[in-house]
């Protein structure tokens, strides 16, 4: 009888495993065939073919853009204020705080502005894009849209994947600057460092190589958080909870990409030793 128990256990658990194996291949099957309708339809307006307004790509412009500028400094600014606190307590102890501006200058313009711009406008945007083109799909919005020959990938898809790839570089320049800015607060108040030191010790390593690793990580950034929020909003559920599922899963796929195509860009810059 224990064997038994223990062999239907058994089994249960490798059922459960196969079945979330199943699942996520074909998820990953899915999510496959989105990117590349997503480039099919990149391709389509590259050729003047695509069908969309330009007000909607300028509307998201705006919206992904200007008006996420704000966010993007407060928690940038209070970034740079808390790594140059920590590096401030440690340097000292060698004598050697004033190159906590060198440390901020390579982290924040090599990865640390990227990544914080990109995880804020994954809970911020990509959670608006899924929640938008969500609650079309539960509205039978998009199915009118089928119906009058119009694609959904270009009407409602490229435009937001338009404009989050050509904000989020912009947007993670500005974080790289706001980031150094609140370090150099830290140094003058802590440290008693002049402005004209802080920003000649930062200026001497930041390096052309760091700065466009951060904004290509950025570029990347934005076409992931775009992806993943316009595939979770078109494949919504039609029920009452289905738009707070997509979005939920359209920040936590955000997150874990941004994570994921971070650690495969550090791997390739190391092998090209850039």
């Amino acid at each position: 009888m224990q064997q038994s128990k223990i062999t239907s256990w058994a089994q249960n658990i490798c059922d459960s495993v196969g079945d979330y194996t199943l699942r996520m291949a074909a998820h990953v099957r899915d999510g496959l065939q989105f990117c590349g309708a997503v480039f099919a339809s990149v391709g389509r307006a590259m050729r003047g073919r695509a069908v969309f307004r330009q007000i909607d790509l300028w509307g998201e412009l705006e919206k992904a853009g200007i008006r996420a500028v704000p966010i993007a400094c407060l928690i940038s600014f209070m970034i740079g204020v808390i790594i140059a606190f920590v590096g401030v307590m440690q340097l000292e102890m060698f004598g050697a705080e004033i190159y906590v501006a060198a440390l901020l200058a390579i982290a924040t313009t090599r990865i640390l502005g990227a990544i914080m711009t990109g995880i804020i406008m994954s809970g911020r945007t990509g959670a608006a894009y899924a929640a938008e083109i969500g609650s079309m799909q539960v509205n039978q919005e998009i199915d009118a849209l089928r119906t009058m020959g119009v694609r959904p990938m270009d009407f409602l898809v490229l435009p937001r994947v338009l404009a989050l790839t050509i904000t989020m570089p912009i947007l993670t320049i500005i974080a790289d600057i706001v980031g150094i800015l609140g370090g150099a607060c830290i140094a003058m108040t802590l440290m008693n460092v002049s402005m004209t030191e802080y920003w000649k010790m930062t200026f001497e390593w930041i390096t052309f190589n760091n700065f466009a690793i951060g904004v290509l990580h950025g570029w990347v950034y934005g076409w992931v958080i775009a992806i993943c929020g316009c595939y979770c909003g078109l494949n919504t559920q039609r029920s009452a909870d289905g738009i707070g599922r997509a979005t939920t899963r359209a920040v936590v796929y955000s997150i874990v990409w941004c994570i994921v195509v971070t650690a495969i860009l550090t791997l390739i810059f190391n092998w090209l030793d850039i």
